[in-house]
């Protein structure tokens, strides 16, 4: 599975992992256009300026509540309607968009098929919403592929917490040692770290990390990962 990445540092290479564990916005799919869509579509309905494409790039890993939250923060005026009523009419204008505009990232689809057939544990660790998660899943067919799924509706914390990495792996039923989490931003990085497993950056994502982030390799191309 190493051909796909660079190594930062051979040293400090972990040894061949038995699970791997993905994020999925900004890693596995790019839905960056119709979160886009929807948000503004939400803002725009309450009067509030809509968000740029880079603005809400840098907010995604958050997952769709972290994002709301976050445009609910902006100078602008407070939308006159309640939190819960917007995050339902996000949510709801998402589903609609997403399984038209989502894109799997080159030759992810292949890497996974592939790593399940080589006997790896697969899953996922999401900020994302449970009803988002499986519509995603079942769009590429992946519904099979994945041993456990922690989203913000199952998880015990949401990232940068290591505690959803840990959940995951104790579904698997895989030391962390013997895990690899693979992400995009600085979220997945830091939960990596709590949990005790090797980070594999995926860099053409949404998120930037830290100088100081640890990292055992990176996926710097979206062809590479096949």
């Amino acid at each position: 599975m190493t051909s796909w990445m660079t190594a930062v540092d051979s040293r400090s290479s972990p040894q061949r992992p038995r699970a791997l564990v993905f994020d999925v916005d900004g890693t596995l799919i790019d839905t960056l256009r119709p979160m886009h869509t929807a948000l503004n579509d939400v803002l725009r309905s309450e009067g509030l300026e809509p968000w740029g494409l880079q603005a809400v790039r840098d907010q995604l890993s958050l997952g769709l509540d972290g994002l709301l939250d976050a445009a609910l923060r902006s100078p602008a005026a407070p939308p006159p309607g309640d939190r819960e009523s917007l995050r339902a009419r996000l949510l709801d204008r998402y589903l609609r968009i997403v399984p038209h505009e989502a894109r799997c990232y080159p030759r992810a689809d292949a890497l996974l098929r592939r790593a399940r057939d080589g006997g790896y544990r697969l899953a996922v660790c999401s900020n994302a919403s449970g009803p988002v998660l499986a519509l995603l899943l079942e769009r590429f067919g992946w519904t099979t592929l994945f041993d456990c799924v922690v989203h913000a509706g199952n998880a015990v914390a949401l990232k940068p917490s290591g505690l959803p990495l840990q959940q995951v792996l104790a579904v698997v039923d895989v030391p962390p040692d013997e895990a690899w989490m693979i992400g995009d931003s600085a979220l997945d990085a830091r939960s990596a770290q709590a949990a005790g497993c090797a980070f594999v950056w995926f860099s053409p994502g949404y998120g930037v990390l830290e100088r100081s982030a640890p990292m055992f390799a990176r996926v710097d191309s979206q062809g590479c990962a096949g």
